[in-house]
């Protein structure tokens, strides 16, 4: 029904904006990272999903697109509603979700204010394959492993093109790459940097 809304931030709290357009002023549900980043009587827009069930109609918003087609994503995963949407979209950028549940990354998911073991893992399995096709990284992701990727390729540039496709920049990679490479050595394994990349990724930001 709307794709965007664009106006005056005219309040504010953790999780909710009041945006004025044209004498009307439209209440939208945000995460706590979204919201942070707009201030109160600035020109904003606001990527929306309007969420309908029997008992409600709430309008749901984030300053980018990326926001709310991650938002999106969460809610297609069975047992998620708007709620934990809204709570692990306030637990980190973009990027840093979807590298959570390509890794497997279970402790990270579980940190998030509702999101328990069973969710976490029904999240990584529903989303882990579909978030590396969406994002073009050359995996394929078997039901019970980790990333797998074409061997012709070196380690180090498998996790180059997967961190690169996840939306990190090549100065935020290329210092998180290589203490993991020195850390597994010659044997080192794509989803064991991976992951470690990953996680230093996650503590820097």
């Amino acid at each position: 029904m709307y794709s965007y809304i664009s106006g005056i931030l005219r309040s504010k709290t953790s999780t909710v904006a009041v945006v004025e357009n044209q004498g009307i002023g439209y209440r939208i549900n945000s995460s706590v990272r979204a919201l942070n980043s707009v201030d109160l009587n600035d020109k904003v827009i606001f990527y929306t999903h309007l969420y309908v069930r029997e008992d409600e109609i709430s309008l749901y918003g984030f300053p980018e697109a990326e926001g709310v087609a991650l938002f999106e994503l969460l809610l297609s995963v069975s047992g998620i509603g708007p709620k934990a949407a809204l709570n692990i979209c306030s637990a980190g950028g973009a990027s840093e979700i979807y590298g959570a549940i390509v890794s497997k990354d279970i402790g990270w998911l579980t940190k998030v204010p509702g999101v328990g073991r069973k969710t976490a893992e029904r999240l990584v399995l529903e989303l882990r394959e579909k978030i590396a096709r969406d994002l073009h990284l050359g995996v394929s992701i078997p039901a019970a492993g980790l990333v797998s990727m074409a061997p012709q390729q070196s380690v180090e540039g498998q996790v180059w093109q997967a961190l690169l496709g996840l939306g990190y920049q090549e100065h935020e990679v290329g210092q998180a790459i290589r203490p993991a490479l020195a850390l597994f050595g010659a044997q080192a394994k794509v989803e064991e940097v991976l992951k470690a990349v990953l996680k230093t990724l996650a503590q820097g930001r």
